[in-house]
Formats: structure tokens, C-alpha cells, sequence
């Protein structure tokens, strides 16, 4: 078995993530749960498999992702 994805934990309670062999990287349209939130899924494909996290907001706008432009 291959290890995809690591998970550290930070004394400062940050989160970082090294994943492996990364192949392509997207993020679902937010829909509203029942409860009001909205949430979506930030796909990491790789090439042993796929890292889903579930992501929630209190609105739509939220879980927009930005990146730099490409030069």
C-alpha cells in the first residue's frame, strides 16, 4: 500500500497537508444543507487515489477558492 496524503498537526493548530503525485485539483458547486450552512468538496486527484475534504461555510461565497494566475 501506497501512502497518498500526511496530515500534520501544528502546535499553533494549523493543518498541513503533503499529498503525493498530484494529477488534478477541484472543487464542487456549494449547495445549502438542510441546517443553512453551505458546503462543498475540494477534490485532490492523484495517482493512487482521491483526497476528499468536506468544506463548510456560512455562505456560498466563502468556499470560493482563488489562485494566482498562471504566467
Amino acid at each position: 500500500m501506497k501512502t497518498v496524503a500526511a496530515i500534520s498537526f501544528r502546535d499553533n493548530h494549523s493543518l498541513s497537508m503533503d499529498i503525493e503525485d498530484v494529477r488534478r485539483a477541484e472543487v464542487t458547486v456549494p449547495i445549502q444543507a438542510d441546517d443553512g450552512t453551505w458546503c462543498c468538496e475540494l477534490l485532490v486527484r492523484t495517482a493512487h487515489g482521491t483526497v476528499a475534504l468536506q468544506l463548510t461555510a456560512d455562505t456560498p461565497e466563502l468556499l470560493v477558492v482563488h489562485s494566482p494566475e498562471l504566467e
